[in-house]
């Protein structure tokens, strides 16, 4: 039966429950400019009433649970779009840094040194006894390589500076997963008698919304449950919870595994990301790392690295830096090639190779299909023997026996005294270089010898890959100098093949290489990667370069406006209204006043009654 206590303790219940719901309402409205922090509601219901008759007596109201108003499934979402949104606006920035060190449009890149370098050998085509001349040709190709160089250099930096940032990213991954595996015990331990711990909850989601804009994650909290009696975007996990990268656990609950780096191998300076086990057992999972910084990182750094080759197989940067030694090593190629054809009285190479080693197996693209002859010039510029040297099925150690083959008449006048062997001997040197020497004596009588293709059209590049005459030092953009011998005297520049004065038959060809498609060799690729003028080749390492930054703005663009899209929405389910919270408060504080005002009745009540006893 109900008692006038009862009535009492109705009053009381209902201040109880206006104080909490003015305590969460408050605690809303402080938090109102935290973007973390997800609005909380109260859920009141009546307590258990006495059943009686007429009908069940009530006994005031409780506070059956204090809930964040939060939607599991737009909050995947938003952390979707905020790893995207990371990953492609961090690309983006990289992208506009690597663009700048192609500035073609200023006049003052290695486009600009290219177009000044051949106008020198244009101006030295005209008169190749010119010193003046020479002096320039030298300074335009310092100035040339040097751009290389520095371009290259800009790039490998930048390709560094992504190591570090790898690096400190990786640091920021495992230190928030330690901290959510300490925030999953405090969840675990306050929810164990039933509660919310909802500030704990928004403090794991701020951290896992960090997380995943530093690398694509997968997470697990068990079951969802939704509760549209509170409210209809109401979506909420239960206790467990998993979280993966790369498809392998990071964290389990309270347990949680770190990635560490290691080298990509052996004597590399990049790192790899390994996921190591308890037991300290790592698994290569760089090439399963997406989005984020990290994924964008990895996309432009290159995540595939190739022990034998030294470098990344993939890579937006990467790319670039092969594609300017692709331009690098077929310049110094085929400009060394034709400067082979200049009479001299010694060749010596400067690529160790095997001797016995097939031509055709030596990665030096040389093409074996074709022949190249070695000419020996009198001092007055004539041919006085000449000696066709195939390259089809021949080792390096066949050339020189071809070259030294006495059996050769080579002008066909069966004198044994006057063909090529009689003029040069070919040998390999002691590091394995292949050389070619005037014989003792002959070059104080002004016989000089050259090297010349059978096809100029087709050329087979043996000289050229081999360095035997060198107008370029070097193999690629990194190494690439003017020679040695005619940086330090600029006069040695010759622009002849015979041995004579006002030839210029060099330097013309020299000329017209810039118009001549040519191959080029990317990535340590057997087969051509393309074949254009060096002026198109590098026009098109520019352009890709252009057309990936274009791409990065405008996925960037894309990924702002889905961010935006999906931040707005998570604000109007998620995010404190002020207007709302001061009309509760209100409600609230009238519901609060109205209970002080029951118990002040039930007061009076009790005063009557204990009037009426006296």
């Amino acid at each position: 039966m109900a008692s006038i206590f009862n009535a009492l303790n109705i009053g009381y219940s209902g201040l109880k429950t206006s104080q909490i719901a003015i305590d969460t309402t408050g605690h809303n409205i402080a938090n109102a400019e935290n973007p973390d922090y997800t609005r909380q509601r109260v859920v009141i219901a009546p307590n258990t009433p006495l059943d009686t008759t007429p009908g069940d007596i009530g006994l005031g109201a409780k506070i059956t649970e204090i809930v964040r108003i939060h939607d599991e499934f737009v909050y995947k979402r938003l952390k979707s779009a905020s790893g995207n949104n990371e990953y492609t606006s961090y690309r983006q920035d990289v992208l506009d840094e690597l663009s700048t060190y192609f500035p073609e449009i200023d006049k003052n890149g290695i486009y600009s040194t290219l177009s000044d370098y051949y106008d020198a050998w244009s101006n030295f085509s005209k008169n190749s006894d010119d010193s003046s001349l020479k002096i320039d040709l030298a300074q335009k190709s310092r100035t040339f390589t040097e751009t290389i160089r520095n371009t290259r250099d800009q790039l490998v930096s930048l390709q560094n500076s992504m190591e570090e940032q790898l690096k400190v990213a990786v640091d920021e991954i495992n230190r928030i997963g330690q901290q959510i595996a300490d925030l999953n015990v405090r969840i675990n331990n306050d929810e164990t008698g039933g509660g919310n711990a909802n500030d704990l909850r928004d403090q794991r989601d701020k951290l896992e919304l960090a997380l995943s804009k530093l690398v694509d994650i997968t997470v697990s909290k068990g079951d969802l449950r939704s509760d549209t009696t509170v409210d209809r975007n109401l979506v909420e996990s239960t206790d467990a919870y998993h979280l993966s990268i790369g498809g392998s656990s990071f964290v389990d609950g309270s347990t949680y595994h770190p990635i560490v780096l290691d080298k990509a191998g052996d004597g590399s300076t990049f790192s790899n990301v390994y996921y190591q086990r308890q037991d300290y057992v790592k698994f290569d999972i760089t090439n399963y790392l997406q989005g984020g910084k990290v994924g964008a990182i990895l996309s432009l750094r290159g995540s595939d690295y190739d022990a034998d080759q030294g470098k990344f197989l993939d890579g937006d940067i990467q790319q670039a830096i092969d594609n300017l030694d692709s331009f690098s090593s077929s310049l110094i190629r085929y400009t060394n090639n034709i400067y082979a054809s200049h009479a001299t009285d010694r060749m010596i190479g400067n690529v160790p190779v095997e001797p016995a080693r097939p031509i055709e197996n030596s990665g030096l693209h040389i093409d074996t299909e074709g022949s190249f002859n070695l000419r020996i010039y009198d001092a007055d510029g004539n041919v006085v023997a000449e000696r066709a040297v195939s390259l089809q099925n021949r080792t390096f150690q066949d050339v020189v026996d071809r070259i030294n083959d006495p059996t050769v008449d080579d002008n066909n006048d069966n004198t044994t005294t006057n063909d090529v062997d009689d003029f040069v001997n070919a040998y390999f040197d002691g590091e394995g270089n292949f050389a070619i020497d005037l014989n003792a004596g002959l070059a104080d009588q002004g016989y000089r010898f050259a090297i010349e293709e059978a096809d100029p059209e087709n050329p087979t590049l043996f000289a050229g890959a081999l360095g035997l005459e060198r107008f370029f030092d070097g193999s690629d953009a990194e190494t690439v100098t003017l020679n040695r011998s005619l940086d330090e005297n600029p006069t040695r520049i010759a622009g002849n093949t015979a041995p004579v004065a006002g030839d210029n038959t060099l330097a013309n060809r020299m000329v017209q290489l810039q118009f001549d498609k040519i191959d080029f060799y990317v990535g340590g690729g057997e087969e051509p990667y393309s074949t254009d003028t060096l002026s198109g080749f590098f026009r098109m390492s520019v352009t890709d370069v252009a057309e990936k930054t274009n791409a990065a703005h405008t996925a960037a663009e894309t990924s702002d406006a889905l961010l935006t899209a999906v931040v707005d929405e998570f604000d109007s389910i998620s995010k404190v209204d002020l207007d709302e919270e001061l009309t509760n408060l209100m409600k609230y504080q009238t519901g609060y006043s109205a209970s002080a005002k029951v118990i002040t009745t039930i007061d009076q009540m009790i005063e009557t009654l204990l009037g009426i006893k006296q």
